[in-house]
């Protein structure tokens, strides 16, 4: 994704909209969620974007255990 978007989305993330689409990555854990997860916000420099859990699956992430992304949302 290009910076504006990343910047959106990272917007997105902070404020926890779980109306957006797609899935962030907590690279130093390895861990994708989905946006609104309850989990503590991590930091920007740790944060990639996907479009997918499926995506994010095949780059070798696992799913958090909390917000479930790979799971339909509730």
């Amino acid at each position: 994704m290009d910076r504006v978007d990343d910047d959106r989305l990272w917007a997105a993330l902070t404020a926890r909209d779980a109306r957006q689409a797609g899935i962030y990555v907590v690279a130093s854990s390895g861990i994708y969620c989905r946006f609104g997860c309850p989990s503590r916000p991590p930091l920007r420099k740790n944060v990639r974007f996907y479009a997918t859990s499926a995506r994010a699956s095949e780059a070798g992430y696992r799913a958090c255990k909390r917000c479930k992304p790979g799971q339909p949302a509730a």
